[in-house]
């Protein structure tokens, strides 16, 4: 993926996606999903990217999720 490739229509697109395993209960995909798309956007857009921050901040809720879900079995 080019640094043009990594759109803000596509940033949303995969937010979406990484949502949708999250609300399935898919934590770990979910957590993954967030992370690539949060490593992709620093490495395009830069570090601090408010974008890359909001994904990291998906990745630690759906880790928080997972435990929680293992915690209540």
């Amino acid at each position: 993926m080019s640094h043009q490739d990594l759109t803000d229509a596509e940033v949303k697109r995969r937010m979406a996606a990484a949502a949708r395993a999250e609300e399935q209960g898919s934590y770990r995909e979910a957590s993954r999903l967030y992370d690539q798309l949060g490593q992709d956007i620093q490495a395009r857009h830069g570090r601090f990217d408010p974008r890359a921050l909001d994904a990291f901040e998906g990745m630690a809720r759906a880790i928080c999720k997972a435990a929680e879900d293992e915690e209540a079995r």
